[in-house]
């Protein structure tokens, strides 16, 4: 069952990739992440020149300092890390879906909104002491933690783009979750259960997404069985 609260959240990076679904987009699959593999070889041996190979998608590779940059992001904002089995697994989607955006020339964020990003996420700390001190416990700088925001928030609306109009709700879809599992939630939890024109908004945002997110599922599987991944083992080097 879903987590009513979750009506309310903004809608942020699933750590998935999505599925070119709207006839305008067919043209991008054309050329989809293998050619732009091809493209990026040249930088993926320079980059390896003083790094570890975590990953190789087809002639590109998937580094260890990105594994780990990621890995102290996640320290840092939910205390501690995924397997580095899961972390290398959510770089190879990013790769996705990076690969996928970069031929469709999406644009990235702002430098305006990644300071609003920036400043929001410092908000979730208590105090920018504690933030400063959960920094440097995790071993990053604000500047990477940025560079993974852009990352984020990029991903996030490439996917919105790709998906969103493929990604339909009704209004009986609605009404079932309203009465199914908000109303339900909200009671048991001794809260007052707001009329269903007042949330219709937020609930069609939340069953948005879930689309959005199963789309993107399947097509990450999809993606993933046309390319040539080989996972290194820790410390496997080159």
């Amino acid at each position: 069952m879903r987590n009513a609260k979750a009506i309310f959240a903004l809608i942020i990076l699933m750590t998935c990739v999505a599925m070119p679904a709207a006839a305008q987009t067919a043209s991008h699959q054309a050329s989809g992440p293998s050619q732009a593999a091809a493209k990026t070889a040249a930088a993926a041996t320079h980059r390896l020149t003083s790094d570890g190979i975590a990953a190789r998608i087809g002639r590109d590779v998937v580094t260890d300092s990105e594994v780990r940059q990621l890995e102290d992001y996640q320290r840092l904002i939910d205390g501690q890390a995924q397997s580095r089995a899961k972390v290398v697994q959510e770089l190879v989607d990013q790769w996705i879906v990076r690969t996928e955006a970069a031929t469709a020339k999406f644009p990235h964020p702002t430098e305006r909104e990644m300071t609003e990003e920036f400043q929001a996420l410092r908000k979730q700390f208590s105090s920018p002491q504690q933030f400063q001190a959960r920094l440097a416990r995790a071993g990053l700088t604000q500047d990477e933690v940025r560079q993974v925001l852009e990352r984020q928030l990029y991903y996030a609306r490439f996917l919105d783009y790709k998906f969103h109009a493929a990604s339909q709700v009704t209004r009986a879809q609605i009404t079932a979750y309203y009465q199914k599992e908000l109303a339900p939630q909200l009671k048991k939890k001794g809260a007052a259960v707001p009329p269903l024109d007042q949330v219709e908004a937020q609930i069609r945002q939340l069953l948005t997404q879930e689309e959005i997110n199963q789309k993107a599922a399947q097509w990450l599987e999809e993606a993933k069985a046309r390319l040539q991944i080989v996972i290194q083992p820790s410390g496997g080097g080159g």
